[in-house]
């Protein structure tokens, strides 16, 4: 497994939903009662007022009919009404101006593609995004390939020659591209060496709510999943003024910036699969607009699955990393099977990784032993000198992860014991360790703590603030 120098990977969310298996709202049965008073004028009086009272209560009868209200289906609405916000301080200023919500920039094809299939449920418009000019107001893009031609892209039979094509339907979510379906619009661009990307283009919280759910399982506590969603945020807003300004895209839609599955996906074996669920488009409702700040800027909210006790230093990872990235203890995240964990690895396979990334079968260089130099649980990264006869190459943690196979080694934060035929790694945690734990935070919320003492237990000295749209 390559090591992530972006966001590092927090593969923790191993149980997909079903799509559709959330039950639908019930419907809502609205009646009255009529109350009748005696008349306290006797008998006659009844005589005549009865086929009146009949007529009432006849008139009352039709009006007062039980109604049935269905609700909106829950992919077409994304509501934008924010309950009492559980994750914020209650000193927390809110902002009173109103902002308008950012849109976000997602390829949804890391690394470019050479086809894709693309579905558009409804009516959609095709525009060039070179001379905004309308190509075409189409009814059916069902199950096309895209690919592209020397001088533009092809959709299906159709050929446009242009290199950038924004494809608007009329609602939303309709957009598949292989098998994901996506909210908002749909850009598609034909790179320089041909290939195709496919960046999807959609209100930032609508984006999240896929975000929370590919990110952190929907069976840990809410406070967890609100922290989640307030870090996944301001890591998105800090990439988008980050990004730059002749890119086309401001994140992707892979590990490597943050897991964005989209609505609902197709998994390999035909199984329609939940990106987003009711619990996620909550937890992003009630946490609206809220981003970390660190002396009232935006700064990278880095965050990996299991620390495995202790976080890391940021400087010891990432040249971006702010001073709010210190080292913390962290011993609610011990439920994780990565808490500790121990492997193994031929020690000829070792030898000819270990100083390069010798894959093509080379002889090996024999390692006599192995000494770590860097001291235990201080938040640095596991460093060694490698015996090698003539040389003492030194070796961290992050290089032998990724210079071994992929999924050998978890995290960077491991030691290492030679044998005969083979070597062992013990070593704790899954990603790199540093910022927010996200099977920490479960620990925390389930230990009471809210959303916003979870996120300053791991970002030191930050404010959270509201942005206000």
């Amino acid at each position: 497994m390559s090591y992530d120098t972006r966001a590092g990977d927090r593969s923790v969310n191993n149980s997909p939903n079903e799509a559709d298996s959330e039950p639908a709202a019930q419907p809502r049965l609205f009646s009255s009662s009529v109350e009748q008073t005696p008349s306290p004028k006797g008998k006659g009086v009844w005589i005549i007022a009865l086929p009146v009272l009949a007529l009432l209560i006849a008139v009352a009868a039709v009006q007062t009919a039980p109604v049935i209200h269905q609700a909106p289906p829950p992919l077409q609405t994304f509501a934008k009404q924010r309950s009492t916000p559980p994750a914020l301080p209650p000193k927390t200023t809110r902002q009173r101006a109103k902002a308008t919500e950012p849109d976000i920039r997602v390829n949804v094809t890391p690394g470019g593609v050479q086809s894709f299939q693309l579905d558009v449920r409804g009516r959609c418009r095709l525009s060039s995004l070179e001379t905004n000019e309308e190509l075409a107001s189409e009814t059916d893009l069902s199950r096309i390939m895209v690919t592209s031609t020397a001088k533009g892209l092809k959709l299906g039979s159709r050929q446009y020659a242009t290199k950038q094509i924004e494809i608007q339907p009329d609602q939303s979510p309709s957009i598949r591209v292989d098998g994901h379906l996506y909210r908002g619009r749909m850009r598609l661009f034909r790179r320089a060496d041909g290939l195709i990307s496919a960046v999807n283009v959609l209100p930032i919280e609508e984006y999240l709510a896929s975000v929370v759910d590919s990110e952190m399982p929907t069976k840990f506590p809410e406070a967890a999943r609100q922290a989640q969603a307030i870090v996944a945020r301001t890591y998105a807003l800090y990439q988008v003024r980050l990004a730059d300004p002749k890119s086309v895209f401001d994140l992707l839609s892979s590990q490597r910036s943050q897991k964005y599955l989209g609505v609902e996906y197709v998994d390999n074996s035909g199984r329609r699969l939940a990106g987003e669920s009711e619990s996620s488009r909550r937890v992003v409702k009630e946490t609206r607009g809220v981003v970390c700040t660190l002396r009232n800027e935006l700064f990278c909210t880095y965050y990996s699955a299991v620390c495995g006790g202790r976080t890391i230093n940021g400087d010891e990872v990432f040249k971006d990393a702010t001073d709010a990235l210190k080292s913390v203890p962290c011993e609610w995240c011990r439920e994780s099977p990565h808490y500790r964990w121990t492997t193994e690895l031929s020690r000829d396979v070792f030898q000819q990784r270990a100083t390069s990334n010798n894959t093509s079968g080379k002889k090996a260089i024999p390692i006599r032993s192995v000494r770590q130099t860097s001291p235990t649980g201080t938040g640095v990264i596991s460093r060694f000198e490698l015996d090698a006869g003539k040389e003492r190459p030194s070796v961290s943690g992050i290089e032998l992860r990724d210079r071994l196979p992929p999924g050998t080694l978890h995290s960077p934060h491991f030691q290492i014991k030679l044998e005969k035929d083979r070597v062992l790694f013990d070593g704790r945690g899954h990603g790199h360790g540093v910022g927010f734990c996200q099977w920490g935070a479960k620990g925390q919320a389930e230990a009471g703590r809210t959303s916003a003492e979870i996120i300053r237990h791991y970002f030191s000295g930050i404010e959270l603030k509201d942005l206000g749209y």
